[in-house]
């Protein structure tokens, strides 16, 4: 364990009450390994998710990957962007008010560029712009952070750019990048491109486990990838063990309740995703067996 870890461990001990600190007989075996905390949209439970003032801090926060959600814009770049549209997290109805509805791939990168994407989330960050996946890149290197970036490909046929722009900045390696979609056919088309040992994850959702019994739909995901993101009301000691039986990592999103960390490490979860790098729960957690 890291200094730095052992300095949140400890940390954490001192911020829990009395009765979660203190030691209980375990209801279920302890997992030491620690999963990967995965920032969620940057550390976006503290600045406005997809920005830049996002991934600086969660890379000050010591999230082992940030998570970036990249869509295309109408000219073609790549940028950062959860939502297919612009209305929840700019001010596009204001600046394009007769744009509606506001479709991401309806713009350009210079229309994208007058927006405010930071006003929604609090007054100190007014006038953050909208990051494309190369600011981000560049950004982090001559700030010389060194945050390996877990991609999400919100829309298929745009994995030979992420591919590209990867390259170009030697991003496209082993411990710097992980991609995730729920799109089956992204992944299967950024198999042959990328380098062996780069994870890919399928996302699953509830609508897809209504359609599928679990064990069908993770022997359909074992062909291709090499892991599943699991929400949070999915995970759970079957789901895991079935996924690691054939091979697959599981990652749980969006997990910001302490008591949800302590009962995912316990059950050997492989990756969290929480919008609160920064709290000491992240590694304490996995050292505490769930009560009761």
């Amino acid at each position: 364990m890291t200094l730095h870890r052992i300095w949140l461990y400890v940390s954490f001990l001192v911020w829990l009450p009395l009765g979660l600190a203190s030691s209980a007989a375990p209801q279920q075996p302890s997992v030491t390994r620690e999963p990967i905390i995965i920032a969620h949209r940057g550390a976006s439970g503290h600045a406005p998710e997809h920005t830049l003032a996002s991934y600086r801090l969660a890379a000050r926060m010591h999230a082992d990957y940030i998570e970036v959600d990249v869509r295309m814009t109408k000219d073609g770049k790549l940028i950062a962007m959860h939502d297919a549209t612009l209305a929840r997290t700019t001010n596009a109805e204001t600046v394009y008010p007769r744009r509606s509805p506001w479709q991401v791939g309806d713009f350009s990168l210079a229309d994208l560029k007058r927006l405010d994407a930071g006003s929604w989330f609090g007054k100190r960050f007014a006038g953050e712009p909208i990051p494309t996946l190369e600011d981000i890149i560049h950004t982090l290197k001559s700030e010389r952070i060194d945050a390996p970036l877990y991609i999400e490909l919100k829309q298929p046929g745009i994995e030979k750019s992420v591919v590209q722009l990867l390259q170009k900045h030697y991003y496209l390696q082993r411990g710097r990048i992980i991609f995730q979609s729920f799109h089956p056919e992204s992944l299967q088309t950024l198999r042959p491109l990328i380098p062996n040992g780069i994870p890919l994850i399928q996302l699953i959702g509830e609508r897809e486990t209504a359609r599928i019994s679990p064990n069908e739909l993770l022997e359909q995901v074992a062909v291709y990838a090499d892991g599943v993101g699991l929400p949070l009301s999915l995970a759970n000691q079957e789901w895991v063990d079935a996924a690691h039986s054939r091979g697959l990592i599981v990652h749980v999103y969006t997990v910001n309740n302490p008591h949800d960390l302590a009962r995912l490490c316990s059950i050997g979860v492989d990756g969290l995703f929480t919008d609160y790098p920064d709290r000491p729960a992240r590694i304490a957690a996995c050292h505490q067996p769930p009560r009761g």
